[in-house]
């Protein structure tokens, strides 16, 4: 699998394994877990000032959240993945 490495304002690295991507409504979903398998759908967004690198939140609203996380749950099926 793929992964990738987040820097949060302290400058702290966090590698996580992507374990699925999907697009709903225009907008492009991660669900990605960390080394302890905690799991958490992200948001990928731009800012108006650089179109061309992304940055995620994990800040959805609750339909935006329980959307993305049926269509994931129809991706992976019988997998055992717990949400944060």
């Amino acid at each position: 699998m793929n992964s990738i490495t987040f820097t949060d304002e302290t400058g702290t690295e966090t590698e996580y394994e992507i374990i699925e991507t999907t697009t709903l409504g225009g907008n492009t979903y991660i669900l990605v877990a960390d080394d302890e398998d905690n799991a958490q759908i992200l948001k990928e967004v731009f800012s108006e000032e650089d179109e061309e690198t992304a940055s995620y939140t994990g800040e959805l609203t609750d339909s935006e959240y329980s959307a993305v996380a049926g269509v994931f749950g129809e991706l992976l099926g019988d997998q055992d993945i717990s949400l944060e």
